[in-house]
């Protein structure tokens, strides 16, 4: 009996297609169609999904390809199938170690040590040792065995005893090692890897989001799925320790991280299709195309004990992979840099699950997690997101953080107006720079006190920016240590009725000089938001406001004022104006730099998805003086391209107000630093924030009498 399908999930899946039912039958063909285009080629390796060559390495789609192929096997056996996966199959088995290592850039000093790509190699040959065995003869057999155990568990155990860092590369290793002693049936290797397990999943935080990003919080639970399913089919009594709840609960910060749906223009390459592809929220080293994998979606719709979260798996597979379950590229699967489904959806379609929305399970519009984090919604399938990353707690898995801190995404229209640069290839020289604070949608300082001249050359000046390199999270005697500050904290996340506020503090993450760095964003329904920010210094620093606007596919139509930049971009607009809340802050608009905006990851340079420059306009507002204190109100109108010249903001005293003519919202900053901010819309109704004695603060809604 196999461990990736079991008899009745078997029969299920024959008797499903014989019943035409169209989602096994749609994702049947699918499959077939991917593994028969592989066949076709005779390798492993040759034209990809898109028609075009292969760009990456065979490391890369070796674990989608061949557990695909294995799985069709197991479902219908087809001698060309079969020496397909003899010829590829061995091909790896008979690779010398040194290769089952990894590419070049991977450590390749004696004794061996496995990475990444050792583990995917170690999930190929377990799907089909388990899948396809009967394609093989005996000696072949033993071959594929000797390779999994003499290169692959022995690889990635060396790493994994090497290493007592907690994060994404322990819990693929670990993986590595408990997928293949599964199919091996290796009693003890499972039983002193079910602890291993355990310790990996302490990883993610408690509320299952996760301290990397979306794109590495999903790779780890897609590890740890793989890892139990191996488990949960033969070995009920080993799956029954570990608690898939440690990230099954996530679903809900996947969830409220997903944006929207829709075609990726590329300027005419063709590349992406015309599919609708999945936006997110691409915060620290994440991609703004992503969607969790579709087996791991399946996986916890199957096996999660949270109804409503096994309800919302399923509901967001049905969004994401149901209505084009051919969307490749395919073989840019692994690794999250571009998530697909595979040779697992058809066994966990026949466990069925209802499918629900974020809406019908209850997700709330405005919502924080402890990774920092952050969204506000004026309502699910609306016209405005804000994505924040804010106040949080200390980090159970730090790693492939940017300087990102009281940065924000800002969507309207299903378009995204201020962006996460996202990121490419690591090997990239660019990379440290697309990391770092100045390329975000938050604020850098100068703490030179020379004049300068021109715009750029106060760009190039000391600036101080946020620390982005923490601490590893070490295991001591096989106990996780204590979390990573990462020196931000929440002061407040409300919604009353249509008027979200999120507040944020993250001066310990800037260092000295910098005290307090409070930002607060506050929206009010779907066309007015406010960010104001208090910024205190032990010296005087001059403030820099970087603002990076979305112009991937140069769609993007700018004008600039002395205090304000008007951003269209297809159908969506936003007035964006600049002013000081008091003496201090004030500052003056430069020409923009020419930035990078990313889609995709990818292991190699100059591929799809990497962004040009210029695909990021960087418009940056500088203080004219330095000062130690400010407090400066940035004024956003959201709306139609074609209405957005309607919207202008008025100034009294410390009023701010926003007008179309016909919506109106004023906010009023009551005190010089900051404590005590009102909103009042344009039919009197007013919140306040005010700070409370232990520094946190609330939103109260002022009734009229008072």
């Amino acid at each position: 009996m196999a461990v990736f399908l079991s008899d009745t999930e078997r029969t299920q899946i024959q008797a499903k297609r014989q019943a035409g039912d169209p989602l096994v039958g749609r994702f049947h063909a699918a499959l077939h169609k991917r593994v028969y285009d592989r066949v076709a080629t005779k390798g492993l390796l040759g034209p990809s999904s898109t028609g075009m060559p292969a760009t990456v390495a065979w490391y890369y789609p070796a674990a989608e390809y061949l557990s695909d192929a294995a799985m069709l096997y197991a479902l219908q056996p087809d001698e060309r199938l079969a020496v397909w996966l003899r010829t590829v199959s061995l091909d790896i088995a008979r690779t010398p170690a040194y290769d089952w290592a990894g590419p070049a850039f991977r450590d390749h000093s004696e004794p061996l040590t496995g990475h990444l790509e050792t583990a995917h190699l170690c999930w190929a040959l377990s799907a089909v040792y388990d899948l396809a065995r009967d394609a093989f003869s005996e000696s072949e057999q033993r071959e594929l065995r000797q390779a999994l155990t003499e290169k692959g568990i022995r690889l990635c155990r060396r790493w994994i005893d090497k290493n007592t860092h907690l994060a994404n590369w322990r819990g693929i290793l670990m993986s590595g090692v408990l997928v293949a002693a599964a199919v091996l049936d290796e009693q003890d290797l499972i039983d002193q890897y079910v602890s291993e397990w355990e310790r990996c999943a302490l990883a993610f935080q408690p509320d299952g989001s996760y301290g990397e990003s979306l794109q590495y919080g999903n790779y780890l639970a897609f590890a740890l799925m793989l890892a139990y399913e191996s488990l949960v089919r033969t070995y009920p009594e080993r799956a029954a320790l570990l608690n898939i709840g440690t990230y099954s609960v996530g679903i809900r910060w996947v969830a409220s991280s997903m944006f929207y749906t829709k075609p990726l223009a590329d300027n005419g390459s063709g590349f992406w299709g015309t599919e609708p592809r999945a936006r997110a929220a691409n915060f620290n080293d994440s991609a703004a195309l992503f969607r969790p994998s579709g087996d791991l979606l399946l996986h916890l719709a199957a096996r999660g004990q949270n109804e409503e979260e096994k309800q919302l798996a399923r509901g967001l597979f049905a969004t994401y992979y149901e209505p084009v379950s051919t969307q490749g590229p395919h073989e840019l699967a692994t690794f999250g840099m571009n998530n697909d489904w595979g040779f697992l959806t058809l066994p966990l379609l026949t466990h069925e699950t209802k499918a629900a929305s974020p809406q019908e399970v209850g997700l709330p519009l405005t919502t924080a997690f402890s990774n920092g984090h952050t969204f506000m919604r004026d309502a699910w399938d609306g016209k405005t997101i804000v994505a924040i990353n804010g106040g949080g707690e200390g980090l159970h898995g730090p790693g492939h953080l940017h300087g990102d801190l009281n940065s924000f995404i800002l969507v309207h229209n299903r378009e995204r107006l201020l962006v996460d640069p996202g990121h490419s290839c690591y090997r990239n020289l660019i990379h440290g720079l697309e990391s770092s604070t100045q390329t975000h949608n938050t604020c850098t300082f100068l703490v030179e006190a020379e004049t300068l001249g021109l715009q750029e050359d106060k760009a190039k000046a000391t600036m101080l920016e946020q620390k982005s390199v923490l601490p590893r999270r070490l295991l001591v005697n096989g106990i996780p240590g204590p979390a990573v500050d990462r020196g931000n904290r929440r002061l407040l996340v409300e919604r009353d009725d249509v008027v979200s506020v999120v507040g944020s503090e993250i001066g310990g993450a800037c260092g000295a000089p910098i005290q307090r760095f409070s930002r607060f964003w506050l929206l009010a329904g779907s066309h007015v938001l406010f960010v104001v920010d208090r910024i205190e210094a032990s010296q005087p620093v001059t403030t820099v406001w970087n603002w990076l606007i979305n112009n991937r596919d140069g769609q993007a139509t700018v004008d600039t004022q002395p205090t304000c930049l008007t951003v269209r971009r297809n159908e969506a607009g936003m007035k964006l104006f600049h002013r000081s809340a008091g003496p201090t802050g004030q500052g003056t608009i430069g020409h923009p730099v020419y930035g990078y905006v990313h889609d995709a990851y990818h292991v190699e340079p100059n591929q799809y998805g990497e962004g040009k420059p210029g695909t990021g306009l960087l418009y940056r507002w500088t203080e004219t003086t330095s000062a130690t204190a400010r407090t400066v109100v940035h004024a956003i109108a959201l709306d139609d391209a074609i209405t957005l010249e309607r919207w202008a903001l008025t100034v009294a005293e410390n009023a701010f107000t926003l007008s179309n003519g016909q919506k109106k919202w004023t906010l009023i900053v009551q005190d010089e630093v900051g404590d005590h901010l009102s909103m009042v819309s344009g039919h009197g109704r007013r919140w306040d924030v005010v700070r409370q004695e232990n520094e946190l603060y609330t939103l109260n809604r002022v009734l009229p009498n008072e």
